[in-house]
């Protein structure tokens, strides 16, 4: 597909982000049915914020079992989801993107 930008020709626009304390950070879930799933909070997610989220999922869908697709974020490595995950052997799959997948953003 391509896109149009406003970069001088030949130059790869550069996207600034200032993430300080004024962000929102996003968590959403995709159900197979097309609805969406959306948590936000004004502060980074922990650990303990993805189970939290994972948990509305499981309850939400106690007799399917759950395919998540994440990013290499350290988040989701966080001693707190693996304590989640392994208290449900078999129940919730996952699959990492690989590395080169993750959006980068140039910081100021």
């Amino acid at each position: 597909m391509l896109g149009l930008t406003w970069a001088p020709r030949g130059q790869t626009p550069v996207l600034l982000e200032q993430a300080g304390r004024d962000h929102l950070s996003l968590i959403a879930a995709i159900a197979p049915n097309g609805r969406i799933y959306l948590a936000g909070q004004d502060q980074s997610f922990k650990g303990e914020d993805i189970v939290w989220f994972l948990g509305k999922l499981c309850s939400r869908y106690r007799k399917r079992d759950l395919l998540i697709i994440w990013d290499g974020a350290s988040i989701h490595r966080s001693e707190a989801v693996k304590a989640f995950l392994k208290a449900r052997p078999g129940r919730v799959h996952l699959e990492c993107l690989p590395a080169y997948s993750r959006a980068t953003v140039a910081r100021s």
